[in-house]
């Protein structure tokens, strides 16, 4: 089965103490033919945190980590973390070869039902625009929802190729599945026509919380071990049969709204505490700290987790493994760090909550005193 969200293989291969060795298996997990991540997410995800282990079904999208390696005439990449199954879009961009688009064009192939033209120029000049150097040949939409049996999803895979100058080819590329039936895990890989790979395990509950402060996608140098994961034939990248050398490959990875539409804030590598970036096509990842790439041989850097404690509030709700910054914006009463719910005190002895001033009874004394302070911001 395929169970848990974190190992001690992933660990190793987080710290480089793992070679890289073989070809990886297809479903969705992080192997030891990876090697060393080659980057971790330093961001809370603002779109949900997923709190379900099963295989197929995600309450929540993050990417928490990415590994990529080049074996038997295939790019593999791995993206710990879930793909939420309400259609969500992870966008996988990849620069291998020389051109390509630093900007995304509006004259791209139309797949995935105009992702490309929804992300790209409009004709004013805009579009989302990534790094210096990096100039992407190469995309992938892959996206999942319920497959109607209640065990489970499909999933859902489109390509294009980004040249130069616009045009270029692009396809639907195929689809699979991830459902347990009758306790046992099955994950299928995408099946195409055109050597696509992508398999998705959705069980991860680890990697970063909810928000959008800072946050680390392997907290105690422990990866997230599933996720998604894919294997692009070579031969799509070296479209006009040159033999093309792979030795610098870069992707840049990040989760968008169902429509193309909003891009989140996991993005890999990480943003280091932002919000959801929103209009694709106003997204500039160079104007931002840090790139929002990572490349074939980098070893990513271990990170800080996010502190978290329980968050109260008056009404009796409470949240636990939230930030005190999370909290506060939601105007709680955070607690500290590592505590729980079950600590929460909201009455401190007060049995009548109306009386404001103490005094041991509910008058116009109260009423005043609350007028009075009506208009202050609370701390």
């Amino acid at each position: 089965m395929f169970g848990k969200t974190i190992s001690a293989v992933a660990g190793a291969a987080l710290t480089g103490t793992v070679a890289s060795a073989g070809t990886p298996i297809i479903d969705g997990s992080l192997d030891a033919a990876y090697g060393p991540l080659a980057s971790i997410q330093s961001n809370s995800t603002g779109f949900g945190n997923n709190e379900s282990d099963h295989v197929g079904y995600a309450s929540g999208s993050e990417l928490d980590g990415g590994a990529i390696r080049i074996s038997g005439g295939s790019l593999f990449i791995q993206l710990g973390g879930n793909i939420e199954d309400n259609y969500n879009k992870l966008e996988v961009f990849i620069d291998a070869r020389a051109g390509g688009q630093n900007k995304i064009l509006g004259i791209n192939p139309d797949v995935g039902f105009g992702a490309l033209q929804r992300m790209g120029d409009d004709g004013s000049g805009n579009g989302l625009t990534f790094d210096a150097g990096f100039e992407a040949d190469l995309y992938l939409s892959i996206t999942c929802g319920d497959n109607g049996a209640g065990t489970g999803i499909f999933s859902y895979i489109d390509y294009a190729e980004l040249r130069t100058n616009g045009d270029g080819f692009g396809a639907y590329a195929g689809s699979g599945g991830s459902y347990n039936l009758d306790g046992v895990d099955y994950i299928d890989p995408s099946v195409g026509d055109y050597g696509i790979r992508v398999a998705i395990n959705n069980s991860n509950i680890g990697g970063v919380i909810g928000g959008d402060g800072s946050d680390c996608g392997a907290p105690d140098d422990v990866a997230v071990d599933t996720g998604i994961e894919l294997e692009i034939p070579l031969y799509l990248l070296d479209w006009d049969f040159e033999g093309l050398p792979f030795d610098n490959v870069k992707v840049c990875a990040f989760v968008n709204a169902a429509d193309h539409n909003y891009v989140s804030n996991q993005i890999l590598g990480g943003l280091g505490g932002m919000a959801n970036l929103g209009e694709p096509r106003d997204v500039n990842f160079e104007s931002i700290d840090g790139p929002q790439f990572f490349a074939l041989g980098d070893v990513a850097e271990s990170c800080i987790p996010a502190i978290t404690g329980a968050c109260c509030f008056a009404n009796g709700e409470c949240w636990e493994g939230v930030t005190d910054e999370h909290c506060d914006d939601n105007r709680g009463l955070w607690i500290g760090e590592d505590t729980i719910c079950d600590e929460c005190d909201l009455g401190g002895g007060n049995p009548c909550p109306t009386d404001v001033n103490g005094s041991g009874v509910t008058d116009v004394d109260d009423l005043l005193e609350l007028i009075g302070a009506f208009g202050n911001v609370c701390p």
